[in-house]
């Protein structure tokens, strides 16, 4: 994925060890982008002062994203735990991703990660069931619908281990003129 994508500035770099090692790594990288430290709103949605931003870590990586439009971003590796956990995120509203990619481990992360993404655009209020209506899907990105806010997002995916991911990023940022 490129450091710009639909209008947001990316970071990114592969991190590994305990949550306090990946915390400090994305401190570190945010610091060298020279970003500012986010604050919080009341719903746990980061911000940068008038702008948007959200942050993620799994999968071996930590990766950051600021916008002027609300935005999120999640990266998680595809693990035999999406499977455990499946039917707590995966329904009948899924079937154009898992016909574009097939009922597999990478598409289950590209679901996970994609409704992550969605969910931290809003901070709250999105059902991981039924809250995404999924318009059209191509092998790097989505358009799609979050149900209950009524508000269309652009989605892009992008595998962090080469051809064969084991690890996925997603980002979400709202279509430009509707409002999050």
């Amino acid at each position: 994925m490129p450091s710009e994508a639909d209008g947001c500035e990316l970071i990114a770099r592969a991190a590994t060890g305990a949550l306090a090692d990946q915390r400090a790594a994305l401190a570190a990288l945010m610091a060298e982008a020279e970003w500012p430290e986010p604050t919080r709103e009341e719903s746990g949605r980061p911000r940068m002062g008038a702008g948007f931003c959200s942050l993620s870590h799994g999968g071996g990586w930590v990766t950051a994203v600021r916008s002027d439009a609300p935005v999120g971003v999640d990266v998680e590796g595809a693990t035999e735990r999406l499977r455990k956990v499946r039917a707590r995120f995966v329904g009948p509203a899924d079937q154009p991703v898992l016909d574009q990619f097939g009922d597999n481990l990478d598409t289950l992360c590209r679901l996970w990660t994609a409704k992550e993404a969605v969910f931290k655009v809003f901070g709250t209020g999105v059902d991981f069931l039924t809250g995404i209506q999924w318009k059209q899907v191509s092998d790097d990105g989505a358009h799609l619908i979050a149900v209950q806010q009524d508000v269309e997002l652009a989605l892009r995916w992008a595998p962090l281990d080469g051809p064969s991911a084991t690890t996925w990023l997603a980002l979400a940022v709202v279509s430009p003129g509707d409002q999050a």
